[in-house]
């Protein structure tokens, strides 16, 4: 039955019902105006050829794809991360001496002894 997704005006009854459940298995995710649309460019496009749900489909995903292509691209698109605010010397200084910690970034004296002058 799936490999008769051509509907023919001398099919049997239940095969023509089988054909059209097929259809609307396929179909049943896209919304009505959107498969009318796809049918009638599939006509307009291939005026000799019947379409089967392979053919409506694909052009279905072919127009949800050009109109969300922008949406998409931003979706995957790395997030951009806000600029980080740099903390002053003095306020890591103030930091470090508020929560008890020696400062790794200061300089260490020695004390200069008498005989190294």
């Amino acid at each position: 039955m799936v490999l008769t997704g051509y509907w023919r005006d001398d099919m049997p009854a239940a095969l023509r019902a089988d054909v059209l459940a097929d259809w609307c298995d396929e179909l049943e995710d896209w919304p009505v105006e959107s498969i009318k649309a796809a049918l009638r460019k599939h006509r307009r496009e291939n005026p000799n050829r019947k379409p089967n749900p392979g053919h409506i489909v694909a052009l279905l995903k072919e127009a949800w794809g050009k109109r969300n292509a922008p949406v998409v691209a931003a979706a995957l698109a790395a997030p951009v991360e806000a600029p980080k605010e740099r903390v002053s010397d003095e306020a890591r200084r103030a930091i470090m001496a508020e929560i008890g910690l020696r400062d790794p970034f200061a300089v260490n004296k020695m004390p200069r002894s008498e005989a190294a002058e």
